[in-house]
């Protein structure tokens, strides 16, 4: 939904990353960062992802602002600052109306220079919750109206590899239908919350009446089971790998389809191939269900 537009004032010398385009690592850009939000306003259940490298050792911030004017004087109002600040190992959240700061909070930083981070910060009716390396550490009451946001602004020591809006509430089971199917190199993204009371959660792949690829996350085995139904009837199960989902924390999965196997992503990191057993090109739906909140699904 948001066009970005990058204000770009110099370089910092760079960090190196684990490089990979399937979770987004292909390449990255400096801040200062500023982009403008286009088309229809923010909305309730809504999620900004930003990810990068920690490139020094002073503090980065994250702005969401009413205009522009994000540098000298006078400056926009900032609906949310989200400031970390590595030296005191704190990050800090305020609002900057009229020319003022009002009461912040303070929560741990638990970053240091050279490591990757990755912020989450999901709207509401009437707060933000705030999610740092996939746990929520802070909830923030709106100070100014959520549809108060036209731009957002990052800056300070660090590089960023993604910058997004998306999400909205979400009915689980959910379900959909995957147009033009699942072919390879296509990709599943599947962001969501599980609580202190998470059994399992599901990730379909539908081919007709068929499970081309199950995907079962469960928390009391501690075992991700993965399998293909055909006809009724259930194949091998496929249980390797070491868990790598926690309660009360937010999971990111994506599933990219190549010509051979499903490469299963979980926070980023590569847990598990499963060669196809049926024709990938002829998966035409999904569904999710389970002790998730979705925060976020998306294809391309």
């Amino acid at each position: 939904m948001a066009s970005f537009i990058r204000r770009l004032f110099g370089g910092k010398k760079k960090k190196a990353i684990r490089k990979d385009s399937i979770t987004g690592r292909s390449h990255t850009w400096p801040t200062p960062y500023l982009s403008k939000l286009e088309g229809t306003q923010l909305q309730p259940g809504q999620s900004l992802i930003v990810r990068g490298v920690v490139t020094g050792v002073d503090r980065f911030d994250i702005n969401l602002t009413t205009g522009p004017n994000v540098e000298g004087e006078p400056l926009d109002n900032v609906v949310l600052h989200v400031g970390c600040r590595l030296k005191e190992k704190k990050v800090v959240l305020n609002s900057y109306l009229n020319g003022e700061w009002e009461k912040e909070k303070r929560v741990r930083c638990p970053f240091k220079s050279g490591e990757e981070f990755d912020y989450r910060i999901r709207a509401h009716e009437n707060h933000f919750e705030v999610f740092i390396e996939h746990k929520l550490v802070a909830k923030f009451e709106y100070r100014l109206p959520l549809n108060a946001i036209t731009h957002l602004f990052i800056n300070g020591d660090i590089e960023l590899y993604a910058v997004s809006w998306e999400g909205k509430y979400y009915t689980v089971p959910y379900a959909a239908d995957i147009p033009g199917n699942f072919y390879p190199g296509r990709k599943l993204f599947v962001s969501g919350i599980t609580t202190k009371k998470s059994k399992e959660f599901i990730i379909d792949l539908h081919s007709g009446n068929d499970i081309a690829f199950h995907f079962d996350s469960r928390f009391k085995d501690k075992v991700i089971v993965r399998n293909t139904q055909s006809e009724g009837n259930w194949g091998k199960e496929e249980r390797d790998g070491e868990f790598p989902c926690r309660k009360k924390r937010n999971c990111d999965v994506i599933i990219y389809c190549d010509e051979a196997q499903f490469k299963c992503y979980v926070d980023g990191a590569l847990f598990c191939v499963y060669n196809h057993r049926m024709s990938p090109r002829n998966i035409d739906k999904l569904s999710i269900s389970g002790d998730i909140e979705l925060q976020g699904v998306h294809l391309k």
